[in-house]
């Protein structure tokens, strides 16, 4: 927590199970824009490894929030608490128990029923595997796609973080740390008629993980409460296409113009780069794409890039913004799997804005093995590639024959 001032305006942010404050977005410096100090914890079992989670009980996430709470909101006019996923039920629970009211609470996506749309039927069975001994610290619950992330391309990049290993947000977490979420749960479930503040619930529609009856459950029970539903995202809501509209929600509830703590547009204007900034981009481009990291290379496209493939490939055509070539690499991985081979056969030429990459590739579909060289083009832009054409070595590998793939080891 950072040290404050005395007076103004102050606000606790409480992140999610297995997660850091990359789990509220951009509601940081939303809030600062618009005046308001944040303060964040660390809830424990946290910013180490996922086995860390298994000795923590749900009582001492609560005492962590409540003494960051007692510490803070003394210091301030107006005190506002905020929680995201687990840390709204944190959130509610706090507000409950401190009987709050020297600000507002908002619950983002907070998971009072664990009933979404990806939670199998069997969920209700974990309940009687918490009394097996030794088993709930033994399982693992694994956060997969789509990681509560509806937007292709957020997504990627949150794969492409856990690929690399990124510190972030755990892989999974212990069965054993469920249980403690359960009883969170219940303790929300009991108190929430009496928590006394003026309360923000934002859900998604399409949320995997919890259904709306969490959201109508707060609207029904919590006295003073406003609800909003978005609807174009999964759980993260904070992260995915409705970033913006959860955001203005929140500064709305909290009496601000959310146009106060709007970034500021990036210059339409184009501007030069120089050839380092080209090299550096290309040099990130290659290693994605060489490396199979494929999710690396979309943050550094353009959204209205200019993609053209060349050739005979079952890839072969033009994709004329960036979901189009996201869309094009997962059809890529549902042809190939891992099979997919990329390597430079020299090093990048670069000429002002404009690189050019021989490149040779292999990959197994539909049991052949397709092998092809040509050259790739990239056009840089105000530090994105704007264009990327690939056109291959010549008519004879393009049209080559597949080969069969030789048997599995």
């Amino acid at each position: 927590m950072t040290a404050s001032r005395s007076g103004g305006t102050g606000a606790l942010l409480i992140h999610g199970l297995g997660g850091t404050q990359f789990d509220l977005g951009p509601m940081h410096k939303a809030l600062r824009r618009a005046g308001v100090e944040t303060h964040a914890v660390t809830l424990p079992g946290h910013a180490g490894t996922p086995e860390d989670l298994i000795p923590v009980r749900a009582e001492q996430w609560l005492e962590t929030v409540t003494q960051a709470y007692d510490e803070l909101a003394g210091q301030y006019e107006t005190f506002h608490v905020l929680g995201m996923c687990m840390g709204a039920l944190l959130a509610l629970a706090l507000a409950e128990r401190r009987q709050h009211r020297k600000g507002r609470l908002i619950a983002l996506a907070a998971p009072v029923y664990i009933d979404g749309w990806s939670t199998p039927w069997y969920r209700a069975l974990r309940h009687v595997v918490y009394h097996i001994p030794t088993l709930p610290a033994r399982m693992r619950v694994d956060e997969d796609e789509p990681y509560g992330i509806k937007n292709d391309l957020v997504r990627a990049i949150v794969k492409a973080k856990f690929e690399r290993g990124d510190n972030f947000h755990y892989r999974w977490v212990p069965l054993a740390c469920i249980r403690q979420v359960d009883r969170l749960r219940s303790w929300v479930l009991r108190g929430a008629h009496r928590i006394a503040c003026p309360t923000l619930v934002v859900h998604a529609r399409e949320d995997e993980l919890t259904s709306l009856r969490s959201a109508d459950f707060l609207e029904a029970t919590v006295s003073d409460v406003r609800k909003v539903v978005v609807e174009n995202s999964y759980h993260m809501i904070c992260v995915d296409n409705d970033r913006e509209q959860v955001v203005a929600s929140v500064l709305e509830f909290l009496g601000f113009d959310p146009a106060r703590a709007r970034r500021r547009a990036r210059a339409t204007v184009e501007v030069p780069m120089s050839a380092e900034a080209v090299a550096t981009v290309v040099n990130e481009y290659l290693q994605a794409l060489t490396g199979g990291q494929f999710e690396a290379l979309f943050p550094l496209l353009e959204p209205n890039v200019q993609w053209r493939h060349n050739g005979e490939h079952p890839l072969a055509g033009t994709y004329d913004d960036r979901d189009a070539v996201i869309g094009m690499f997962a059809k890529l991985e549902a042809l190939a799997g891992k099979t997919v081979r990329i390597a430079a056969t020299a090093p990048p030429r670069i000429e002002g804005t404009t690189a050019s990459i021989d490149l040779a590739a292999s990959s197994v579909i539909d049991g052949q093995v397709r092998q092809g060289q040509g050259t790739q083009t990239l056009q840089l832009r105000n530090g994105r590639i704007a264009s990327v054409t690939f056109r291959p070595a010549g008519d004879a590998v393009a049209a080559a024959e597949p080969v069969p793939a030789a048997p599995a080891a």
